[in-house]
């Protein structure tokens, strides 16, 4: 072909015809410039269409890891439910004026709150953050659902822990609660069970009272935090599916939801940190906490839920917003030495030392066994 082509040009030399030869070199030209863009053109498609095919690979295998996550959620759900349900028959026992000396044996085996680890499947998620092909997707909104995803699964792991030490703390590492402990390791004495089960006056007892309280409430609040992930697991994996025309098979278990129903058909409160992630602003959430009717809250306006909203917004350097929540707090729960710390824990972060000062001696007056407090205070002296 090439050589076809030049000698036609040296034709048209050799015969003098300098203007045609101009012009077949230009038309010369332009074909080979047509040529060069056709081939590029073709080159982007074929590297949009692997792109695509990557995209595609990669969107099934992470819609497949979270449909391991809904699975695994559904049977931390279930392990929630059967708590709640053990935690309610000890709460009734606590508050019984007189317990048979079965009930006091059965006293012994209660543990309090129970924390069921999430353990999401992220190997498809940190390879996509590792290489870059999260960011490369074309759907910018699943980009940030998928992102919202993990941190939300990350948000949980990380209060969940938070739960585990402070119900250990006041559980597990307290000397004060040796004489319930006596009453578990020691299964010949009935009759140190049944003293301890009906001398309700003592401190340790009222103390039982209350870690059944805390073990209900914190039970409950992570119960939802496991339904929301769910919701949440559901809603990314309706995205990838759209993102993929309808081409893969999404489980909707209403069944889920449905069964996540107390026994004693009570609603449960909806968790705080939902506001956050819906858009709301610190000063529409303080709006919403005030307004709660306290008999049916629609909100989970516990002081443990609104100190995790407090440390949520630390996490995500809404400092002042944080301050809002820890100081509104204060006020719903004067009498809470553990809030204290928090909003002093917040104030020093924002600098103000001398009103940081002033929260960490204030829990110390509340609870004058607060170590935590001690030390702070020890570093301004």
């Amino acid at each position: 072909m090439i050589k076809f082509f030049r000698k036609i040009r040296q034709n048209l030399l050799t015969e003098g015809k300098t203007g045609k030869y101009f012009k077949y070199a230009i038309g010369e030209i332009v074909l080979v410039v047509i040529g060069i863009l056709i081939a590029l053109q073709i080159n982007t498609w074929n590297e949009y269409r692997k792109q695509k095919q990557v995209e595609k690979q990669v969107l099934k295998s992470l819609f497949q890891e979270i449909e391991k996550d809904k699975n695994a959620l559904k049977q931390i759900d279930y392990k929630y439910k059967k708590d709640l349900l053990d935690i309610s028959y000890f709460r009734k026992l606590y508050w019984k004026e007189q317990l048979s000396m079965a009930d006091a044996l059965d006293l012994k085996k209660f543990f309090g709150f129970v924390n069921h680890d999430v353990n999401p499947n992220r190997i498809t998620y940190d390879e996509m953050i590792s290489t870059g092909k999260l960011y490369y997707l074309s759907n910018e909104n699943l980009v940030n659902k998928i992102i919202d995803y993990y941190e939300l699964i990350d948000g949980h792991i990380y209060q969940s822990r938070q739960d585990r030490i402070e119900f250990r703390a006041n559980f597990f590492d307290v000397s004060d609660m040796k004489e319930f402990w006596l009453t578990v390791y020691d299964n010949n004495n009935k009759e140190l069970a049944y003293n301890f089960a009906n001398n309700q006056n003592t401190e340790i007892y009222k103390t039982m009272k209350v870690l059944t309280e805390y073990s209900h409430a914190l039970t409950r609040t992570t119960q939802a935090s496991v339904v929301n992930l769910y919701q949440k697991a559901q809603e990314l994996q309706l995205l990838i599916n759209k993102e993929l025309d309808g081409t893969l098979i999404l489980v909707d278990d209403t069944s889920f939801s449905e069964g996540n129903a107390l026994s004693n058909d009570e609603t449960l409160p909806k968790n705080l940190s939902g506001l956050v992630s819906s858009g709301k602003s610190t000063d529409e959430i303080i709006e919403i906490i005030k307004n709660q009717d306290n008999d049916n809250p629609k909100f989970d306006i516990s002081e443990n839920q609104i100190n995790r909203l407090g440390y949520l917004l630390m996490r995500q350097e809404k400092n002042q917003d944080a301050l809002k929540i820890f100081k509104l707090n204060t006020e719903l729960y004067p009498k809470s030495a553990n809030l204290y710390d928090s909003y002093g824990e917040c104030l020093l972060k924002l600098g103000d030392t001398e009103n940081g000062i002033k929260a960490y001696q204030k829990s110390l007056e509340l609870n004058p066994n607060n170590t935590n407090a001690k030390i702070m205070l020890s570093q301004f002296e």
